[in-house]
Parts: structure tokens; sequence; C-alpha cells
């Protein structure tokens, strides 16, 4: 219930932006420039886990003041404080389907990481989005600045390979 409460706040939020400022909801890209991470601003809604996982929710925002598209499956990392990847994810797609966003619109994901059997890292721990091409790195905002929530156990041995993967964004 916390969970589908803030997420639908945080939407809202973004929705009645869109909305004020005269932004729609995402469309379909076709000629549109790909979205670059300057554009971009991502926030985790929130953090859940199951079956030795965690799950965050995101959601994405385009801040500027022009569309651009978003390609489905960046590569996705969990990373802490100062930038080191932790769980890295598969390289970005080049070839999925892409969504418009415009000015002040958003699209949301999940995304669950598994087994970190790593070193220490530095909180907070957070996601990133590395998108396709030189588009550059979106950092998610944490839940907090001392936020650790989303480093899944470790169910293998020291050093063993965690894994990390992501939904197709949906608006």
């Amino acid at each position: 219930m916390k969970r589908s409460l803030a997420l639908a706040l945080t939407i809202g939020i973004f929705a009645m932006s869109a909305a004020v400022l005269g932004g729609a909801p995402p469309a379909a890209a076709s000629s549109v420039p790909a979205c670059t991470a300057r554009q971009l601003s991502a926030r985790i809604v929130d953090w859940s886990g199951a079956m030795g996982s965690t799950i965050a929710d995101v959601v994405l925002v385009n801040t500027s003041f022009t569309k651009c598209s978003l390609r489905d499956l960046p590569q996705v990392q969990l990373v802490g404080a100062n930038g080191t990847s932790l769980i890295v994810g598969v390289p970005a797609s080049t070839t999925g389907p892409t969504h418009g966003l415009n000015p002040l619109a958003f699209v949301k994901t999940e995304v669950s990481a598994g087994n970190y059997c790593g070193p220490a890292y530095k909180r907070p721990v957070t996601l990133a989005f590395l998108l396709p091409g030189t588009a550059g790195r979106v950092v998610v905002m944490p839940l907090s600045p001392t936020d650790s929530s989303g480093v899944p156990p470790c169910n293998g041995a020291p050093g063993s390979a965690g894994h990390i993967s992501m939904h197709a964004w949906q608006t």
C-alpha cells in the first residue's frame, strides 16, 4: 500500500506539472532526436524485496523544453555514492522500441537486482541508466542521502557475479 501510494503521488505531481505547462503524455517517437542524459531526471520512488532480490520503482522525466525520444532498455547499473558500479546489466538496446517524451512527460519502470557479493560500498546506493551511444548516463536520485536498501543480499560465494535487469519503460 505504501509503495503504491508513493508511486501514485510521484506520478500525480509529474502529471500535474505537465498539464499546467501544456505537456502531453509520451507518444511514439519517429524522427524525434534521442534524449540525452542532460534532458532527463529520474527518481527512485520505492525499494522492495522479493526472494533475495531488491526491486526499485523508478520514474524518469524529460526535464527539458524539447521533445526527445527514449529507447527501451538502456544499460542499468546499481551504483554507490562515488559513482562506482556495483552491478552492471547488459549493454543498452540499440533496436528496442522508443517513446516520445514531451517536456515534463514521464515514463516509469521496475529494476530488479540480485546477489551483490562485492566489496564495501559508499552510501547512498542508487541506480544509473547508461543510454545508447553517446547520450550519457542518468544517475537516479536515491530515496535518501544514506539509503542502501537497494543492495541485494549475497546469495553466493564472495566475489560471485550479481545481476540486474529492468522492465521496458511504461507510460
